[in-house]
C-alpha cells in the first residue's frame, strides 16, 4: 500500500486543527497529542490516526465543547479514509478490490453522514452498493442502503428515507444479518414515532430490539430503549415510557455513553413534567445535565437547561424560567439546533404569558410555531396551540382560546397522544 506522505499528512491534519480551534490551540493540540503516543508529528502516518483521532477528540473537549471535537474528529477520520481511496486509485475494476472499495465507500459515507456532507456521502453508498454487489458482499449493501437512507432521514426525505432503509432491512433479512436488521428496525421505527404512527412505530422497535440482543450491542439495545421511551411518552403511557428508560441506563452506563446518559435523563425528566411531579422532572434534568457536562456538550447542556426552566416555571418561579429560556437559546442558537431553539423560546412564552405579559408573550408563541410549520411536527404544533389558548383563557379571550383547544384537540386524536387529549378536552 502506497503511504502518504508524512509531511503533507501532517499539514493537513494542523489545518484541520488551526481552522477549528485557532493557530496556536490547534498547533498545541497536535504536537502535545503526538507527543504523547511517541508519534513522530512530522513522520505521522496514516495508520497512526486510528489512535490519534480519539486523543485528540479528549484533549479539546474540555475547552471546545463536545460538538467541536466531535467535528475535528470527524474531519480526520474523513481525512484518513480519503487517503486510503486515493491509494487504491487505478484499481477499481480490478474485481478482487470489489469487497476492499465496497468497506472504505461505506466508512466514507457513514463519516459523510456524520460531518453533514450529504450529497457526497449519498455518492460514496452508491459506489459502496456498485462495488458490493460485485462480490456479493451483502452486509456492505445493506449497510449502504441503509446509510442512504439515514441521508435522507437528515434531509427530511421521509418517504425516501423509508424506501432505502426498506431495501436495507430486506437485504439483511435474506442473509440473517442481526446488525443490519436491528438498524434499518430502529430507525423505521423512528420514523414512524416522527409521524406519529405509534402503534407501527412499536412493531419496528420491537424487532430492532430483538435483533440488537442478537448482537449483544449494549450500546445499540439501549438507545433502541430510550425509542420506546419516546413512543410511549407521546402517547400519554407515562409510567411505560420511565420503565423504558430506566432499562436503557445500565446498558448505557456499561459503554460509557455519556451522551445517551444525559438524553435519557432529560426524557425521565421530561415524562415526571408530564405528570406534573416537579421535584423528579428537576431532579433528573439536573442528572441530564451534569453527564452533559461531563463531556460539554453544548446541545444536551441546553436542553437540560429549558427543560429544567419549565418545571421551574410551574413551581411559580416565571423568572427564573425566562432566564433558562434565554440561557438555553444563547446555547442551542450557534449550534443550529431548531428543536432545541423552539423548545427555548416556547419556553420564554410560557413564563411571560405566566406574568401576563401578553404583548411579548403572542411575539415567541409566535416564533416558535414559524420554526414548528418548518419541521413539520403534529406533536409539538398541538402542543403551542394548545400553550396559546391557554395564554388566550388567561387573558380573556375565551372564543380564540376554543379555537385554539379545538385546533389542537384534533391533532391530538389524529395521533393519539392521550395525555393532551385529555387536558385540551378538559378545557373544551
Amino acid at each position: 500500500m502506497l503511504e502518504h506522505p508524512s509531511y503533507k499528512l501532517a499539514s493537513e491534519i494542523r489545518k484541520i486543527l488551526t481552522d477549528q480551534l485557532g493557530r496556536e490551540f490547534g498547533q498545541t493540540v497536535f504536537i502535545t497529542q503526538c507527543s504523547e503516543l511517541n508519534i513522530k508529528a512530522e513522520e505521522i502516518k496514516v495508520n497512526d490516526l486510528i489512535r490519534l483521532t480519539p486523543a485528540v477528540i479528549r484533549a479539546i473537549r474540555p475547552s471546545a465543547g463536545d460538538e467541536v471535537a466531535q467535528k475535528v474528529g470527524n474531519q480526520i477520520r474523513k481525512l484518513k479514509v480519503q487517503l486510503e481511496l486515493e491509494t487504491l486509485k487505478g484499481k477499481e475494476g480490478d474485481s478482487t478490490m470489489a469487497r476492499r472499495f465496497a468497506d472504505i465507500y461505506v466508512a466514507y459515507g457513514n463519516i459523510c453522514q456524520s460531518t453533514g456532507d450529504l450529497e457526497e456521502g449519498d455518492k460514496a453508498y452508491r459506489n459502496a452498493i456498485r462495488h458490493a454487489r460485485k462480490a456479493d458482499y451483502h452486509l456492505k449493501d445493506a449497510e449502504a442502503n441503509i446509510g442512504i437512507g439515514l441521508i435522507f432521514e437528515k434531509a427530511d426525505k421521509w418517504d425516501d428515507a423509508i424506501e432505502y432503509l426498506n431495501k436495507g432491512l430486506s437485504i439483511s433479512e435474506k442473509v440473517d444479518y442481526p446488525l443490519g436488521i436491528a438498524d434499518a428496525s430502529r430507525w423505521l421505527g423512528h420514523l414512524e414515532w416522527h409521524r406519529s404512527n405509534y402503534d407501527r412505530a412499536l412493531e419496528w422497535l420491537q424487532k430492532g430490539l430483538t435483533n440488537a440482543e442478537r448482537t449483544g450491542d449494549d450500546g445499540m439495545i439501549g438507545q433502541i430503549m430510550i425509542e420506546f421511551g419516546l413512543v410511549y411518552s407521546d402517547r400519554g403511557e407515562l409510567d411505560k415510557a420511565v420503565e423504558w428508560f430506566v432499562r436503557s441506563i445500565p446498558l448505557l452506563e456499561s459503554v460509557r455513553d455519556h451522551r445517551q446518559l444525559s438524553r435519557v435523563y432529560n426524557n425521565i425528566g421530561d415524562s415526571y413534567m408530564q405528570q406534573k411531579v416537579w421535584d423528579k422532572a428537576i431532579e433528573n434534568f439536573g442528572k441530564s445535565e451534569e453527564f452533559a457536562r461531563m463531556i460539554n456538550n453544548q446541545q444536551f447542556t441546553g436542553w437540560s437547561i429549558f427543560n429544567s426552566g419549565e418545571a421551574i416555571l410551574n413551581t411559580g418561579d416565571a423568572d427564573e424560567a425566562i432566564a433558562r429560556g434565554e440561557s438555553a437559546l444563547r446555547i442551542l442558537e450557534p449550534l443550529n439546533d431548531t428543536m432545541g431553539i423552539q423548545g427555548s423560546i416556547r419556553l420564554q412564552a410560557l413564563g411571560y404569558a405566566k406574568k401576563k405579559d401578553w404583548a411579548k408573550a403572542e411575539e415567541l408563541f409566535g416564533r416558535a410555531m414559524t420554526i414548528t410549520e418548518g419541521i413539520a411536527s403534529k406533536y409539538h404544533t398541538g402542543q403551542l396551540l394548545y400553550d396559546i389558548g391557554r395564554m388566550l383563557r388567561d387573558k380573556g379571550d375565551k372564543k380564540k382560546a376554543k379555537q385554539n383547544f379545538a385546533e389542537a384537540k384534533a391533532i391530538f386524536e389524529e395521533i393519539g397522544a392521550k395525555r393532551l387529549l385529555e387536558e385540551v378536552s378538559a378545557e373544551l
